[in-house]
Formats: structure tokens, C-alpha cells, sequence
């Protein structure tokens, strides 16, 4: 469950990334490489290497945005307490 979670999470991310607003016409060279640095700035890859659920040899490296970790955080955080709503409900009955 938590590998699908992170898969369905990764995928999530990535395709958000992709929908960059195009640089407008009217700005300057100047001005267009300041921006484009301070993007690169922001969009600074993080790596982390993960354990395999189930392997205590496998592992897997993934690359996100600041950001990108940030919203995989954020999601794996509803799921676990939507997972953890869930189990209290059928307990409750």
C-alpha cells in the first residue's frame, strides 16, 4: 500500500512539474537569465535514498523538488490518517 501511495504520489508531482507558464515576449535577456537562474534556484533537485518495503537490500533514489517533497509529504500524511479514520471507524462498530 505505502509503495502505491509513494508511486501514485511521485507521478503526481512529476506531472504538475511539467506545466511550466511559458517566459512572456516583452522581457529582456538580462532580466529572462536572472529568472531562469532563480528557478534553477528553486527547482534545486533533492535526492534521498529510500529502503524497498520488503527488502533489506533494495533500495531506491529518488530526486524531487523542495517543493515536490514537501507535497509527497503532505500526501502521504492524508493517506495515513485517512487509512488511520478508516480503521478507527471499523474498530468503533
Amino acid at each position: 500500500m505505502k509503495c502505491s501511495v509513494l508511486a501514485a504520489a511521485i507521478l503526481l508531482t512529476a506531472a504538475g512539474a511539467s506545466g511550466a507558464p511559458p517566459a512572456e515576449a516583452g522581457t529582456s535577456a538580462a532580466s529572462a537569465s536572472t529568472d531562469t537562474q532563480a528557478e534553477a534556484a528553486a527547482e534545486k533537485k533533492i535526492c534521498r535514498t529510500e529502503m524497498t518495503t520488503g527488502s533489506r537490500t533494495r533500495r531506491t533514489r529518488l530526486c524531487l523538488t523542495a517543493a515536490q517533497w514537501r507535497e509527497l509529504q503532505d500526501q502521504t500524511f492524508r493517506g495515513v490518517s485517512d487509512l488511520q479514520r478508516q480503521n478507527g471507524a471499523r474498530q468503533g462498530n
